[in-house]
């Protein structure tokens, strides 16, 4: 039985790393395959333990982001309890980078699976089978005779080879996409992967560790054959969630050349660099239904995009906004504010930017500390970083007494979502918005049905009520 953690989210997203595995097993072993998404369907941690206890897996895998990691492991420890002849393998990226500390504090989990595991699991299945030594199982932590032993990361070299993910293991849940609560997807939703890794060192980031910054592509062929099925199947909207679709552009116009020449009607959304944003790509990418596209900007500062390691600049950026824009894209992008090295003075800059460039959807973030990131390196090297730190998420002030306060980052957080809102309230803005009403069947579906959305409304009224503080403290100082 393959579980993600429980909780409850408003952005459901099909967990497709469990379910390539799932596929994969399936195609290579005899095993009956079960996959729960916990995390999606709401459910608490004793209904899904209920549910792996009437089941009775011989095996329970389960994937964990930081976030979900204290969640994971709390759950896991109770399925021990009441299924002790069941084996227990935790992976996704937080077990990846935290697999010795988990082995060492958590004696119930048996295995850690690292980096990608469809390769890892057929054969670490049959060694439980057997009872064999784990040594030779690639990818994975384990104990023998005491000790934690560490086989290197696994990656998969030929995604192509993999079997398409068997989203029929989903039970009924209601897949879609929000942001801030606004949602984003209206018919048949599901998620794909056309390439793995990132070959970035971005220093907030660990998909480059997680990949050892090896990026591999899925062939255009194999990527048209998947949509297709999947449009086949009823599939209206997918998020393509590749750390960067637009890596290679001659292979993403091939991918929209095949959309279109096999009349796949679907809409995508897809993440992609400022710096691989040329004007013909994305108009290219829009006639083959790609009506949103997410860009990690991070700052509007150049020495915070050093400080990250991004290699961009932010007249890319400006000029990718304004690409995409023309293209008829609806345009989201994120930053994050809190460097060590920034001053209140650099985040305003990027306060301005995001005013000037309007963004059709805007994330502004307080900077996360997270392990397997350059950031988290240099904190456990300047000993900042406390013994039980690694088992959750971390926000940079807490290491930081010098620099901005959390009260001062979340004014900051919300200035620059109301800066956000009052780009739009003026002739250019009106004009951006007519434009995309006309040229993008997302933005028109987004727009009017959310137009009586109350939490649209909450985050209007608390954006502008943000704006009018902050204008308000200016003018007292002055």
């Amino acid at each position: 039985m393959l579980s993600t953690p429980p909780g409850k989210t408003t952005e459901k997203w099909p967990p497709l790393g469990l379910l390539y595995i799932a596929s994969s097993l399936k195609a290579a072993r005899k095993d009956e395959v079960a996959v729960v998404d916990a995390f999606c369907e709401g459910l608490s941690r004793e209904e899904l333990v209920g549910r792996m206890v009437k089941e009775a897996p011989d095996v329970v895998g389960m994937n964990c982001s930081t976030h979900t990691f204290l969640e994971a492991i709390g759950t896991l420890k109770q399925v021990s309890q009441a299924l002790p002849r069941s084996k227990i393998v935790l992976g996704g990226y937080h077990a990846t980078f935290a697999s010795d500390m988990i082995l060492r504090d958590y004696p119930f989990v048996h295995c850690i699976v690292k980096g990608e595991a469809e390769h890892a699991i057929d054969k670490l299945l049959g060694h439980f089978e057997r009872e064999e030594p784990l040594d030779d199982v690639e990818g994975i932590s384990y104990r023998k005779e005491g000790r934690v032993h560490s086989n290197p990361i696994s990656l998969v070299e030929d995604l192509d080879a993999l079997p398409f993910p068997d989203r029929s293991l989903l039970s009924n849940v209601r897949y879609g996409y929000s942001h801030e609560g606004i949602p984003l997807t209206f018919g048949k939703f599901t998620t794909i992967s056309t390439s793995r890794g990132c070959p970035f060192k971005c220093t907030y980031c660990s998909c480059a560790a997680f990949s050892l910054r090896k990026w591999r592509p899925r062939s255009a062929e194999n990527v048209a054959a998947e949509l297709e099925m999947l449009h086949d199947q009823g599939f209206k909207e997918c998020v393509i969630v590749d750390d960067n679709f637009t890596h290679d552009p001659k292979r993403a116009e091939h991918i929209c050349q095949l959309i279109r020449e096999k009349g796949i009607h679907m809409q995508f959304y897809c993440e992609g660099r400022v710096d691989s944003a040329k004007p013909e790509l994305l108009r290219t990418m829009k006639k083959a239904g790609f009506n949103v596209i997410f860009f990690g900007a991070e700052s509007a500062c150049e020495r915070t995009l050093e400080f990250y390691k991004k290699h961009i600049t932010v007249e890319k950026t400006r000029s990718a906004i304004d690409n995409a824009k023309q293209a008829g894209m609806l345009v989201i992008t994120s930053y994050i504010i809190g460097a060590p090295i920034e001053t209140r003075e650099d985040i305003q800059k990027t306060i301005r930017f995001i005013r000037e460039t309007r963004p059709h959807a805007v994330q502004v973030n307080i900077l996360d500390c997270l392990i397997g990131t350059a950031i988290w390196t240099d904190l456990v090297q300047q000993g900042m970083i406390k013994e039980d730190d690694w088992q959750a998420n971390h926000h940079i002030y807490e290491y930081f007494g010098d620099g901005l306060s959390k009260e001062e980052l979340e004014a900051l957080v919300n200035e620059g979502y109301a800066q956000w809102l009052k780009g739009w309230w003026s002739r250019e803005g009106l004009g951006d918005l007519l434009k995309i009403i006309r040229s993008n069947q997302t933005a028109r579906r987004i727009i009017f049905t959310n137009l009586l959305n109350p939490e649209v409304r909450k985050r209007f009224s608390e954006g502008m009520s943000a704006h009018r503080s902050n204008q308000q403290k200016v003018a007292e100082k002055r």
